[in-house]
This record gives structure tokens, C-alpha cells and sequence, in this order.
């Protein structure tokens, strides 16, 4: 039945991804040519980086509170560790008491199960895992066996040689041996400061972990737009050499799209932004009502049964504060290129302000897409009905809001490129004139036309002087290179001429 389920999911992925892959690209960005079409992998690739990015910073929410560096030690070396090849996750977050906060499923079956602690000191690190009442070690695995204690990566020593004390003294049950604490005090990756350091903007070791996590997720969005792209680009014709270069470049430009938006938003999740927009999610947070904020959170894959109004509340309003920063980052650096642009004179600014408003609304239709196709997906299908519905939703409603608000647009402002367009259109129609093209010759000179027109072409014609010359210079080589085509004319001779009316002369005498 799941795989059933999954399948129609998969089905209704490619459906929705074939139906906005048919839409013009110019529903998303203004200054595209006619005939060029969507990159399907592009807008999957970004859509995955976004979801991934948001998902990602939403986890890492209690890295600005007081003790944030103590999760970001688990997080850390939880990365750290994947990194090199163990299969390593965070179980911490579903707040058991005395519970794992990571574990490692070993090659041998076997379970590893692990408790970060980082404090400012050895002792600290270590005094920290042992109950405050009874003095006895408090992690342990459910047959009873001590559980792995991590400590910062400069304290090892010192708490290697306290937990031996602590074991001499009775203190860990099921051990007596000193010499065993080297099987139950484990080194941390990172430094007590460099924990510190990672929830806090702008410092190297923030930085190296953010980018760390952002060429994962810029991998995946890779995979995302290469699949896509190359599925999009079999079936419209092009060959398998062709389709794997050309999903290949597109995957790795919005791999570094999505690296460069997930590192940034990751920094800024980590200053005081989402503390300044905390009153706005909350008011959205609270007038979503109960029902959605919990299909929200189960789209997140978060167990809403032990959790308060409140606290559901206080934690859809946070997942809010992160699609607004990874949105706005995401809308900043789609902009950057038309901004550029109008300095440049390629633009106008009615240009730039449709743009604009077009990227707002795309991304603010995939952000709302994404969560209402997740809380479905979770609904039905909880795992990969929650990734696909995510998927799905934000294509179609980022698809959708990107057409919708580009046509209603277009009705107040006819873009840069459609006056363009108006422009070769007339220099057209009077080159043919010119050279007396035929109804097959003007359809062979458009194909043409069509195939070298592109978004910095016309950009180029915008900002030209004359803008008619510069059509008539675009289109005037075609011309000459279809004329050239034409069959070769000879005029008859005096001979031909003479016998042609000596022959018709005849006639009308024997007629009449």
C-alpha cells in the first residue's frame, strides 16, 4: 500500500513539474525571449535549497538561546561525523529525560549512543552528567550500559582523568574499572570556544560550519535540478550527450545559488533579525488557528501531542521568522542582476519594479505552496508524502503566483521586452518589403531571429541609442542570408523574346 501511495505522489510530482515547466519563462523574470521556456531544474533545484535551508535553521533554533553552544556541540559533531562516513543523527530533540542527545549505528549492528556535554571547564563538562542529588552517572542505555560522554575537543584529558576518579568512586554504574572510562569519555570535534563561536554571526567557525551544511543542501539541490532538467530535456527532443551537459551546467548554477542563499540566511538567522520579526510571526502564527499550526509542524516533523497552544504558536512563529530571512535572501539575489541592469541603462525602472514585485510574489507563493502541499503530504503520507506535498506545493504556488502577478502586471506596464519586441516587429515588416521576402522566406528568417534572441540581447537594444537601428542591424544579416538562398533569375534573350511574340502574334492572326 506505502509504495502504492508513494508512487501516485511521484506521479503527481511529474505532472505538476511537466505543467509549469510549460510556462514562460517571462512569468518568472521579465526580460526573457518569447520562445524560451522555464528551467524546470533551476526552480526545483532553488525550491529544494529553500525548503532544506529553512527546515535546517528551524532545527538549529536553540542556537540563540542561553546555552546554544551546547546544541550546537551536538550539531557539530554530528556533522563531523557524518562527514566521515558514520551514520550519525540527533535523537536530543525530543527532550527525553536523561536521554541520548546523538547516536551512531555501528558497522556491527550495534548502537552507540551519545551525551555532548560542553561546558567552560573539564569538571563542569564532566560534574554535569552526573545527578546533583545521588551522585551517580544519569546516562544510561535502557539495559543499563553507561552512555558515551562528549566533551569539548581541549578539555579530553582533564575529563578522561575526572571520569576515572568518578569510577574508582562508584559513581558509574556496571563499571569499576578506571581504566574503562577511555570507552565511555569521548573527544569531541570542536573546541568549547569554537562551539561558542558557531552560534554567533559572523566568525570563521560559524562560517566553516554554515558552509559545511550549505554544500550538502547545495549537493541535493544539485541532484533536484539534474534530474529535472534532464527528464525536461529528453523529452523535448535533444540528444543524451546534450541533455546530461546542459542539466549538468544548470544543476551546478543552482547548486552555488543555493550555497550562497543558505550560508547568508544561516548568518542572519543568528543575529537579532528574528528577534525583531518575532511579534509579526507570532500574530500570523496565532490567526493560522491551531489545526494548521500542528499540520505545520507535523510538515516539519515535529511531535506536536506533548506540546502546549503556546508553545505550538511560539514554533510555527519561529519556522516563519526563517522563511522570511531565506526568502528575503532568496529575492535579494534574484534582484541583484536586474539592479545591476538598470545602472547599467539595459533597463528601465518600471522594468526593475516588475521584476521585482514578480520574484516577491514567486517566492512568497512557493513559501506558501511548500507549507500547505507539506501539511497535505504529512496528512496522507507521513516522510515522503510530507517532502513530495512540500515539493509540489511550492512549485505550483511559486509557479502560479510568479504567472498570475506577471499577466496582471503586464496589463499596466508593457514591459522593456515586449517594446522591444514592438520595435523588431516594425523594422521587420519594412525588411521585408525591402527585399520582397516570400511567406516561406519571412517563416525561415523568424525561425532565425528566434534562435538569437535572448534576455541580454534585448537588454543590449534597450540601452542602444537608436534602437531601431540597432533591430535593423540584428535582423538585416538574416535577410541577406536568406536572399542568398533564392534561385538564380537569368532574363531571356533577344532570340527567346523574338520568337515568344512571333509565336503569340501568329496565334491571335490564326484566332482572328
Amino acid at each position: 500500500m506505502e509504495r502504492s501511495i508513494s508512487q501516485r505522489f511521484t506521479a503527481m510530482l511529474l505532472c505538476v513539474c511537466l505543467m509549469i515547466g510549460s510556462l514562460p519563462f517571462s512569468a518568472l523574470h521579465g526580460y526573457a525571449s518569447k520562445n524560451e521556456r522555464s528551467a524546470i531544474g533551476g526552480l526545483g533545484g532553488y525550491l529544494q535549497g529553500a525548503l532544506q535551508t529553512i527546515e535546517k535553521t528551524y532545527a538549529e533554533r536553540k542556537f540563540t538561546a542561553a546555552q546554544g553552544h551546547g546544541f550546537a556541540a551536538e550539531r557539530a559533531n554530528n556533522l563531523s561525523d557524518v562527514l566521515h562516513g558514520e551514520k550519525a543523527a540527533i535523537i536530543g530533540d525530543n527532550n527525553a529525560k536523561n536521554g541520548a542527545d546523538r547516536k551512531i549505528l555501528n558497522r556491527d549492528g550495534t548502537t552507540t549512543y551519545i551525551q555532548d556535554k560542553y561546558y567552560s571547564t573539564a569538571s563542569g563538562s564532566v560534574n554535569a552528567a552526573f545527578d546533583s542529588v545521588t551522585g551517580e552517572y544519569r546516562y544510561l542505555t535502557s539495559d543499563g550500559t553507561a552512555m558515551w560522554l562528549e566533551v569539548p575537543y581541549d578539555q579530553y584529558e582533564e575529563a578522561l582523568r575526572l571520569m576515572q576518579k568518578k569510577i574508582s568512586e562508584g559513581k558509574v554504574p556496571g563499571v569499576s574499572d578506571p581504566s574503562e572510562a577511555v570507552n565511555f569519555v569521548r573527544q569531541g570535534k570542536y573546541t568549547y570556544k569554537q562551539a561558542q563561536n558557531i552560534v554567533k554571526a559572523g566568525n570563521i567557525d560559524s562560517l566553516k560550519y554554515d558552509a559545511t551544511n550549505g554544500v550538502i543542501t547545495a549537493a541535493s539541490s544539485f541532484g533536484i535540478s539534474f534530474a529535472l532538467d534532464f527528464i525536461s530535456c529528453k523529452m523535448n527532443g535533444e540528444s543524451f550527450q546534450d541533455a546530461t551537459k546542459n542539466a549538468a551546467l544548470n544543476g551546478l548554477k543552482t547548486g552555488g545559488f543555493v550555497f550562497a542563499t543558505y550560508v547568508i540566511s544561516s548568518q542572519l538567522a543568528k543575529t537579532g533579525l528574528k528577534t525583531a520579526l518575532q511579534p509579526t510571526t507570532e500574530a500570523i502564527a496565532k490567526s493560522l488557528g491551531n489545526g494548521v499550526s500542528t499540520a505545520i509542524l507535523n510538515a516539519f516533523g515535529e511531535n506536536t501531542s506533548a506540546l502546549t497552544a503556546s508553545q505550538i504558536t511560539a514554533h510555527v512563529a519561529n519556522i516563519l521568522q526563517n522563511q522570511i530571512i531565506t526568502s528575503g535572501v532568496i529575492v535579494v539575489a534574484l534582484s541583484v542582476g536586474d539592479i545591476m541592469d538598470l545602472f547599467h541603462g539595459r533597463i528601465s525602472k518600471e522594468q526593475l519594479l516588475k521584476n521585482l514585485v514578480v520574484t516577491v510574489a514567486s517566492v512568497a507563493g512557493t513559501t506558501a505552496g511548500g507549507i500547505a502541499g507539506g501539511a497535505v503530504g504529512s496528512t496522507l503520507l507521513p516522510g515522503v508524502g510530507t517532502a513530495v506535498g512540500t515539493f509540489v506545493g511550492g512549485m505550483a504556488g511559486g509557479a502560479a503566483s510568479g504567472y498570475v502577478s506577471n499577466a496582471l502586471l503586464s496589463k499596466i506596464y508593457a514591459g522593456d521586452a515586449q517594446q522591444m519586441y514592438d520595435i523588431i516587429s516594425e523594422q521587420f515588416q519594412a525588411l521585408s518589403n525591402d527585399y520582397l521576402i516570400s511567406e516561406a522566406e519571412g517563416k525561415a528568417i523568424t525561425e532565425k531571429l528566434q534562435n538569437s534572441l535572448s534576455g541580454d540581447t534585448l537588454k543590449e537594444m534597450y540601452s542602444s541609442e537608436d534602437r531601431e537601428a540597432f533591430a535593423v542591424n540584428l535582423m538585416e544579416p538574416l535577410f541577406e542570408e536568406e536572399v542568398q538562398t533564392r534561385a538564380k533569375i537569368a532574363l531571356p534573350t533577344e532570340d527567346d523574346v523574338r520568337t515568344e511574340m512571333k509565336t503569340s502574334l501568329q496565334e491571335i492572326v490564326y484566332i482572328h
